[in-house]
């Protein structure tokens, strides 16, 4: 039990420090903020900050890998608790859009320069983005558990990389458009015709809603 209290006590510092540098970036520009700004802001020591990141920089670079993860896993068992006999349709949808949310939640800056300084990181090889995106795990086990739902010629190791292709399309053009559209209204649609696509006949309106 104390082993649990203490790992909790580690994720609301670290998702507090994220949320805090977000809001911050969002609000001055990535390039007006500081490790000491951040840490007056979250209310913590430098020395806390840097259990957790190794710079300003790692803020960036692990923001789409623990930060993410940890906002996409609690969203979707908070789904769960809520529609426990949602379908796998409904269940893909949610964490998909759970992506997107953190992409808002992150912001237009600080998710363009994850994007590019984690493709910058691909480039050297061999790449270590798949193994860091660990989270993904939950969503190829919930593809792979209702692929008798989904299209006859479609496998899950496909349906997986179409489905996570479309979700990370659809932040890469926000990026790529100066936040032009509305990230979640409109990248939900896009989700949801992806979605459909793979799981033709099990996806309806009687669905439970996906997080907005």
């Amino acid at each position: 039990m104390e082993k649990q209290d203490r790992a909790k006590k580690a994720a609301a510092t670290k998702e507090k420090i994220f949320s805090t540098a977000a809001g911050l970036i969002k609000k001055k520009g990535y390039a007006n903020v500081t490790v000491s700004e951040i840490c007056q802001e979250a209310g913590i020591a430098k020395g806390t900050f840097y259990l957790y990141y190794a710079s300003k920089e790692d803020i960036i670079r692990e923001s789409y890998y623990s930060d993410l993860g940890m906002f996409v896993l609690r969203g979707y068992d908070l789904f769960l608790e809520q529609y426990p006999d949602s379908g796998a349709a409904a269940r893909v949808l949610c964490f998909l859009t759970l992506e997107l949310e953190f992409a808002e939640f992150a912001g237009y800056e600080l998710t363009s320069l994850a994007y590019a300084m984690n493709l910058r990181a691909c480039v050297p090889g061999p790449s270590e983005h798949l193994e860091k995106r660990a989270f993904s795990q939950v969503l190829y086990e919930e593809l792979s558990g209702g692929m008798d739902q989904a299209r006859p010629d479609l496998s899950a190791d496909q349906a997986f990389l179409y489905l996570e292709s479309v979700v990370r399309g659809v932040m890469a053009s926000w990026c790529f458009s100066n936040r032009d559209f509305h990230i979640e209204r409109e990248g939900i649609r896009c989700l949801e015709l992806a979605v459909e696509s793979v799981f033709p006949a099990s996806f309806s309106d009687e669905d439970p809603p996906a997080p907005r």
